[in-house]
């Protein structure tokens, strides 16, 4: 086993931590104006309970070495910011302003993503039944992200 196969399952964790610290100064404010009311508060705790479990899941998957739930996860989360990069993306076209995030997402989360699949493909790192396992839970996860940016807060 090559220590790269390793060191890649850290990707997950140290890209969307790094993300994380670019989008808070601004990502509440614009989230706001442009989908549902979000506080600073709410994006931060939600993103540390995310950076906890990516930062688990990554040390997991690193030890481990071969075929397994961990690493199936760390697929997924994986693919999840390769996603959060293409909405970064997309919603700055659309809107037509910065999206906070999206200067990581273009020169470090969409490149991470390639690179982490190729080097677990070449590696044969996941199954088949793995790889879409992992393909169909990023998706999810990665819609699901998004899908909470349109969530109103209950009236009182």
């Amino acid at each position: 086993m090559n220590s790269t196969f390793h060191l890649v399952f850290w990707l997950p964790y140290v890209v969307l931590l790094i993300h994380t610290i670019e989008e808070i100064p601004g990502f509440a404010k614009w989230a706001t104006r442009h989908f549902a009311p979000m506080s600073s508060y709410k994006h931060v705790v939600i993103q540390v309970c995310i950076i906890l479990l990516v930062l688990l899941v990554s040390y997991k998957a690193s030890l481990i070495g071969y075929n397994g739930i961990w690493v199936v996860l760390a697929a997924a989360f994986q693919l999840h910011i390769g996603i959060n990069a293409l909405f970064h993306i997309v919603t700055t076209i659309v809107y037509k302003e910065y999206s906070p995030g999206l200067l990581t997402a273009v020169t470090l989360s969409l490149p991470s993503t390639v690179f982490f699949f190729h080097q677990i493909y070449s590696d044969n790192r996941l199954t088949t039944l793995e790889l879409t396992v992992s393909l169909i839970a990023g998706t999810v996860i990665g819609a699901s992200a998004i899908g909470t940016l349109f969530l109103k807060p209950k009236q009182p």
